[in-house]
């Protein structure tokens, strides 16, 4: 993956590069990030997304209730949630074994992109160890 210049090294995820390819994803212009000062409008944007997400039959409905959940953690320091997966579940009632399963679903049709905090790296499921974050696919977009 290519370094782009950065807020900081620990969200990577938020830079000065801008090309259309990357913002099709989850990387948010520097600009963007410091322009949008207005929290409410952007949460609103956050469950637009979430709307229009939960409104796909490929999902299942633990995968939905993950993904209500992340949406409810999502910073806007950040632009992400990183809170454990456990904590997911506790959220919603859901068994812990079936969050893992209904997080790795979502990333796994790149609603999410799981990433680690401070490294330049995407994960392709959830894994033990370094702190992630989850970024919402697409969300960029909206605004």
């Amino acid at each position: 993956m290519k370094r782009f210049k950065t807020i900081d090294k620990d969200h990577w995820w938020i830079t000065a590069h801008t090309s259309e390819r990357e913002r099709a994803g989850v990387f948010v212009p520097l600009e963007l990030a410091r322009r949008e000062g207005d929290f409410s409008r952007v949460r609103g944007v956050v469950w637009a997304w979430f709307r229009r997400e939960c409104g796909r039959t490929d999902l299942s409905v633990s995968a939905k209730l993950i993904l209500w959940s992340v949406c409810e953690r999502w910073r806007y320091e950040t632009w992400s949630s990183h809170d454990a997966i456990s904590y997911y579940a506790k959220m919603t009632g859901v068994n812990r074994k079936t969050s893992g399963r209904a997080m790795t679903e979502l990333i796994e049709r790149e609603v999410v992109w799981c990433v680690l905090e401070g490294e330049q790296k995407r994960l392709r499921k959830s894994q033990p160890g370094g702190k992630k974050h989850f970024l919402l696919v697409g969300l960029v977009d909206l605004l």
